[in-house]
């Protein structure tokens, strides 16, 4: 069994930090962000790279709902609200990628079985 501490991309923390944004918003309102992931691109990544890839976007979209939440709740502006769009985007895209693969492994297992069975 896989050890659950391989997937950790933190440090341990008791902390509530790892919800909120590390950089301040002024700060973020100037800053670029990166793009979101593609099918394509994640079509070439490993299994244990889309789940590090979907924890990494899961924490992500936690943090931009609790600043988004926060920054509501005193009537200011959420920075960069296309972020929350990207990282939707990028973990949609890779559950396209396990679709395809599940469906590949399913169709391979139906014509290993057809071939078993003409035998």
């Amino acid at each position: 069994p896989a050890n659950p501490r391989s997937y950790n991309t933190t440090t341990p923390t008791a902390s509530l930090d790892e919800f909120r944004d590390s950089v301040p918003r002024l700060q973020r309102m100037k800053e670029q962000v990166g793009r979101q992931w593609t099918v394509k691109e994640l079509r070439r990544k490993s299994f244990d790279d889309l789940h590090k890839l979907w924890y990494v976007l899961y924490k992500e979209k936690n943090m931009l709902l609790t600043e988004k939440y926060l920054l509501e709740t005193n009537n200011l502006k959420f920075p960069q609200p296309y972020r929350w769009t990207k990282v939707k985007r990028s973990m949609k895209a890779i559950r396209v990628v396990l679709g395809e693969r599940k469906r590949e492994r399913a169709a391979q297992r139906a014509l290993e079985q057809q071939v078993g069975d003409s035998d």
